[in-house]
């Protein structure tokens, strides 16, 4: 009896532990963007979307530079876009920076859908370099998404952008290797005299990745979203596009 009572004793610290280390996420919405063949599967972090650990980072991602591919599953190359400067790799802790940049266009899927207008821009940014703590470095590039715009070269005047809820740890399926997390954005316009006309508030996700000597973001708009309003790609595609972009961006350097 005394055995037994001893045994359940050290068995409750294990399951403490144990319990402490679980945690979910919930999924986002599930509007699609065009062109993305897949969805990502969202994992979990630490509870309430906090700053995940460096253990997850694979080793072998060291010594690796970024390249701009000319285009991203239905997104075309369509403008160089705005290169991120090295003092926002300094502040991200990205030693030795080289960076990189690429605006990428998509078609409507369905042209006769007003809600598509014009289609989709997704807006890629990355660094390469030295990465000590890459959980440090994408929560801190995520906490300042927002002053950067929509296409990385500033807010526009009467414009706001502030984070919606906290940011989400996901794996893309069959991602390993770097961690990936995204956030909601919310847009919001001036709506006073001398406010711009014919654009509306709307929401948009950003997504980046970061492993030891790589860190890139990409945010997907809806073109029609600026004029009419409303929610574009959810989270997980937005992820789904990281993941080509993590494959087909990288290289060893």
């Amino acid at each position: 009896m005394r055995f037994r009572a001893r045994l359940a004793a050290a068995a409750i610290p294990l399951l403490v532990a144990t319990a402490a280390c679980g945690g979910s996420e919930d999924g986002k919405d599930d509007a699609k963007a065009p062109g993305v063949g897949g969805t990502a599967d969202a994992t979990t972090g630490t509870s309430g979307g906090g700053p995940v650990g460096s253990g997850a980072v694979d080793a072998g991602t060291k010594g690796y530079k970024l390249v701009v591919p000319e285009s991203v599953d239905a997104y075309t190359k369509s403008s160089p876009g705005s290169t991120p400067g090295t003092q926002e790799a300094e502040s991200l802790g990205v030693g030795g920076a080289r960076t990189v940049s690429g605006v990428y266009n998509a078609p409507a899927a369905d042209p006769d859908d007003p809600a598509m207008f014009g289609g989709t821009r997704l807006t890629f940014g990355g660094f390469s370099g030295e990465i000590a703590d890459p959980a440090k470095a994408l929560d801190t590039y995520l906490a300042n998404v927002g002053n950067k715009g929509l296409k990385g070269t500033g807010k526009a005047q009467g414009m706001e952008i502030q984070p919606v809820a906290s940011a989400r740890t996901v794996k893309p399926a069959g991602f390993e290797g770097a961690l990936v997390k995204c956030q909601d954005m919310q847009v919001t316009r001036s709506k006073g005299d001398g406010a711009p006309k014919g654009v509306a508030d709307f929401r948009f996700p950003v997504c980046a990745w970061a492993d030891y000597s790589t860190l890139g973001g990409a945010n997907v708009v809806g073109l029609a979203q600026m004029t009419k309003g409303g929610e574009g790609a959810s989270q997980d595609e937005v992820a789904a596009l990281i993941a080509k972009l993590y494959d087909t961006a990288r290289q060893k350097a």
